[in-house]
């Protein structure tokens, strides 16, 4: 595995999961079965919105596979943040997402879990599981795209504008999760 940092907390960790690992996750939301991706409104509510985003979604806890990519993305994630709140682990709600020809997620920032008053997500924990596809790519504004690779590991802060660009031939595949951290006594 090597890392590439580009800002704080924000960096790329390449063959974090191996082709194998990627092809069994594959297999795996497949037999679950996507659906048309919603997006959280302010008020919680979940509306499909295709002029920003028409990728499909699965939605599903696994705390098994939480602490089994935690164990191993631990000696890269941030301890602390701001001095302020400490890395307590991965959400188990993980997202697939599938994105076919034509397909993208405009830009967006993305949402923050709140498992209690003093534990919220902070980073986004993206996982491409796939790259035999064209387009596809993970933009940030003004800055240079990310080329998705098989098992690559994408975290950043989750009030950075990004999108995923327009899928142009093949199908991409994702995993994403979120960064869990709690407030300091």
């Amino acid at each position: 595995m090597e890392k590439t940092d580009f800002g704080i907390a924000r960096f790329l960790i390449h063959g974090f999961l191996t082709r194998e690992e990627c092809q069994a996750h594959i297999r795996m939301s497949e037999a679950m079965g996507y659906e048309e991706a919603a997006i959280q409104m302010r008020d919680g509510a979940h509306e499909i919105h295709k002029n920003i985003r028409n990728n499909d979604r699965i939605l599903f806890d696994d705390p098994a596979l939480a602490n089994q990519l935690l164990e191993r993305a631990r000696p890269w994630l941030p301890a602390c943040l701001d001095n302020e709140w400490e890395l307590v682990g991965l959400n188990e709600r993980f997202r697939f997402y599938r994105y076919t020809p034509e397909q993208y997620f405009k830009w967006h920032r993305d949402g923050f879990y709140r498992r209690s008053q003093d534990e919220i997500s902070q980073l986004t924990f993206l996982l491409y599981l796939n790259d035999d596809y064209e387009g596809g790519e993970t933009q940030f504004r003004g800055e240079d795209s990310i080329r998705p690779e098989a098992g690559m590991l994408l975290v950043f802060p989750h009030p950075i504008m990004h999108q995923g660009a327009p899928i142009t031939a093949g199908v991409k595949y994702v995993l994403r999760s979120d960064v869990m951290y709690r407030r300091l006594p």
